[in-house]
């Protein structure tokens, strides 16, 4: 059977509000590594990644994840496939992993809309009159291909393409945004903290020492990134790990003596090994942002880099 409407959705949150068969991605690319052959070598090391910081059981996520992206050909029998996601990292990370794929099948080429909603609220908040009122725009090759190009830079070791990218006039409207933002999450010169675990350790200090406490009060914070409990939870479990964790182990979280004197200005994080994307963070990474040239760097930090940060 073929024709009719497709939606894409990364993620469960629109099934059953938007029109037509409902294609879900649940994969949360906007954290950890992205690199690996495409389809098999990628799945396993997304669910391996899933599963151990999500706390699910792996080979369920490597079995969800592989239908999903399976399916996906699929929509190829579409007449109409409409693209819905919103302005923020978590999406649109996910919306140029979809793109690089879909940017292989050029039979798709006039038959893709994307939904972007109105660049402040998630999607799954609006109420279904306002929902179905939203426009479709129609998405260009050019776009698509866009996406595809930024899918690549994103996984790249070398983050320099990526940053580059963002500072052109991309056709999709949200996209330069969202991924200076995740690059923002890259060790500072300043400090060694990445944006997110700043904005966690500050929020610790002024009181919020519960989990349930700190999503509260960072849930709206950042509208380009606003954390999800899951991603909160394993920001939390990653400064509060270790013989020199910047935030005390149990509840109510408070700095720690070493947290307490980064963010007075006084001390440097050392970040413990991770992926953000396809950079390699850690004592062994080479890369920082510097935010007085509001862009990455390869420069390691001198003794002065305290001191840019205001």
């Amino acid at each position: 059977m073929t024709g009719g409407t497709a939606s894409v959705r990364c993620g469960d949150d629109l099934r059953g509000r938007v029109p037509g068969r409902y294609f879900p991605i649940a994969d949360p690319v906007c954290q950890g590594p992205v690199h690996g052959a495409f389809p098999a070598e990628y799945v396993s090391r997304r669910a391996a990644f899933v599963a151990a910081h999500y706390a699910h059981d792996v080979g369920a996520v490597r079995a969800r994840l592989a239908a999903e992206y399976a399916a996906l050909r699929e929509l190829t029998a579409h007449d109409r496939v409409l693209l819905w996601f919103e302005h923020d990292l978590w999406d649109q990370a996910a919306l140029i992993r979809l793109l690089s794929l879909l940017a292989d099948w050029p039979a798709l080429a006039g038959r893709l809309y994307l939904v972007a909603g109105d660049g402040r609220r998630p999607l799954a908040l609006m109420p279904q009159e306002e929902l179905e009122a939203l426009e479709p725009e129609p998405l260009s090759w050019t776009a698509v291909e866009v996406g595809a190009e930024t899918w690549r830079a994103f996984a790249d070791p070398d983050p320099t393409g990526l940053d580059r990218l963002t500072r052109l006039a991309l056709p999709l409207p949200h996209l330069a945004r969202a991924m200076r933002r995740h690059l923002q999450d890259l060790p500072w010169v300043t400090d060694g903290l990445g944006l997110t675990e700043r904005a966690v350790l500050r929020a610790v200090s002024e009181g919020h020492g519960t989990e349930e406490a700190l999503f509260r009060h960072l849930r709206d914070a950042d509208p380009v990134f606003p954390l999800t409990d899951l991603i909160l939870r394993d920001v939390l479990a990653r400064l509060s790990t270790g013989t020199r964790r910047l935030v005390t182990r149990d509840p109510p979280h408070t700095p720690t003596p070493r947290g307490a004197a980064i963010l007075a200005g006084e001390a440097r994080y050392t970040p413990s090994p991770r992926f953000q994307a396809g950079v390699v963070v850690g004592p062994g990474g080479g890369w920082w942002w510097n935010p007085r040239a509001a862009g990455v760097t390869d420069r390691p930090p001198g003794r002065g880099a305290m001191g840019l940060l205001g």
